[in-house]
């Protein structure tokens, strides 16, 4: 048994795809596919089973990647703190981040820090809903999170708050509401409503919106990312509650809502009391510095 065939291993059981896991660590299907037979016939039972197009965790694969996450997390702490002997010029960066702030947030924060530190590596970045991330925190697979702060535990998160963003009713651009300055809940009782799914917390923070106006949404579609909704709206397809596009989104007009003024509040996060690398540390300052000129 190869490290080499663990990672590939994970990489699989996470995208349950053999040839997203291939393109994501720049290896050949073959190889991804051989690394899994390999382990299969060593260990004596199937660790996945296919549906579809997809490949699944057989119940010994759901066994099995329990004991491959926790060995990998055990090598990868060690690696970051052998790059944290030679300073926190050189070491590494685990983060993890909302769906919506791969968009443009997080490139442009790695973007401006790479640049005035070379040597950082940034490792393990996790693209997830905000109930996943603090799973992924708690379980020590990241060091930072950029997410809303204190919606879901662990209660020793702790959070420097970053920016209050407003959230506006995006609608096609052909839509017969385009024109308006501001809209109300009231005058959109009609309107089929794309959203994302309830993990994540852009849903969560619209549901609270919605009961608080003891209003009831007519819901079209469950989404799982900010783009797709929004390439849906500029097709005419329903409107929807978002964060402020980063730059102008074609056949999409955004508005906002009044009198409700809708925020979802952005932070970064890590756990109290635990260690966290001086890389680490020094990108999560920057972050802060960006936001609050500190």
């Amino acid at each position: 048994m190869e490290l080499q065939q663990l990672k590939y291993f994970r990489e699989v059981a996470a995208r349950e795809h053999v040839t997203r896991a291939a393109e994501k660590l720049f290896v050949s299907q073959s190889a991804i596919s051989r690394a899994v037979t390999q382990l299969e016939e060593e260990l004596g039972v199937p660790l996945f089973y296919r549906q579809g197009r997809a490949v699944v965790l057989s119940r010994y694969g759901r066994l099995f990647l329990e004991h491959v996450n926790r060995a990998l997390s055990i090598l990868e702490s060690g690696k970051r703190l052998l790059h944290e002997q030679s300073g926190e010029e050189s070491g590494t960066v685990s983060l993890g981040f909302l769906h919506s702030l791969g968009i443009e947030m997080v490139p442009r924060l790695i973007k401006e820090y790479c640049r005035k530190h070379p040597k950082i590596q940034f490792t393990l970045l996790v693209q997830r809903s905000g109930e996943m991330l603090m799973k992924e925190l708690a379980a020590g697979n990241i060091d930072l999170c950029l997410s809303v702060p204190g919606m879901f535990g662990p209660s020793d998160v702790r959070w420097n708050h970053l920016l209050d963003e407003e959230l506006l009713i995006a609608v096609p651009q052909t839509h017969r509401l385009a024109a308006r300055r501001t809209l109300s809940l009231r005058e959109l009782s009609s309107e089929p409503f794309l959203v994302l799914s309830p993990e994540h917390t852009l849903r969560i923070i619209f549901d609270r919106v919605c009961a608080d106006a003891s209003f009831l949404p007519n819901i079209e579609f469950e989404g799982m990312d900010v783009a797709t909704l929004r390439g849906l709206i500029a097709a005419g397809l329903g409107i929807g509650l978002l964060p402020p596009a980063p730059a102008r989104f074609a056949g999409v007009v955004e508005i906002k809502l009044s009198p409700a003024r809708p925020i979802r509040p952005l932070g970064i996060g890590w756990i109290a009391d635990r260690y966290v690398p001086a890389s680490a540390v020094e990108f999560r300052k920057f972050v802060v510095s960006k936001f609050h000129g500190e």
